[in-house]
């Protein structure tokens, strides 16, 4: 009979080899795969970006040294989407206390309060594109958490013109 590898033996190889491959295809980039799709007459469709680039060059004359576009600046402080967004949060603390904090409060004491900082992240029209929540380790109570985030419903504030992150430091009770 032929030699054998051994379990570990063979599990190191072949991770050797997973390793090697994802490696070297990766090296490169994504070959062959198209991003976009293309037109029926088979010439590529120019991106959004590049369009947008263009007709930024254009409009101001640089030609094809300019830049690319930068996000527009919100056109309401980002202190004053996260006073909103803390008033709309607020909205919710009567519900949130009685849903999730009282049950919790009723089977242990200690914390006596929890601490969270919000952050969310707001598209021009005002609507919640993303939401984070930060738990303070010393008022911490895994069950409040996880039913604050299920129990808050997604939070709008008046249009801010340009995307927008803040972060908003709430607490229970």
């Amino acid at each position: 009979m032929g030699r054998q590898l051994s379990t570990p033996t063979a599990i190191l190889l072949g991770s050797a080899m997973i390793s090697a491959a994802v490696y070297l295809g990766l090296r490169h980039g994504p070959a062959g795969v198209p991003t976009e799709p293309r037109p029926a007459g088979g010439a590529p469709s120019p991106s959004a970006d590049a369009v947008s680039s263009a007709e930024a060059a254009l409009a101001t004359g640089a030609g094809a040294s300019a830049r690319p576009l930068q996000a527009p600046a919100p056109s309401v402080p980002r202190e004053q989407v996260a006073m909103q967004a803390a008033r709309a949060i607020e909205a919710h603390r009567p519900a949130l206390i009685e849903r999730c904090y009282k049950p919790a409060a009723a089977a242990q004491r200690a914390p006596r309060g929890v601490k969270y900082i919000f952050n969310l992240t707001f598209d021009a029209r005002g609507r919640q594109l993303a939401r984070g929540i930060i738990e303070d380790r010393e008022a911490s109570r895994p069950e409040v958490t996880a039913c604050v985030v299920d129990a808050l419903p997604a939070v709008a504030v008046p249009p801010p013109g340009a995307n927008v992150r803040v972060d908003v430091p709430f607490s229970l009770p």
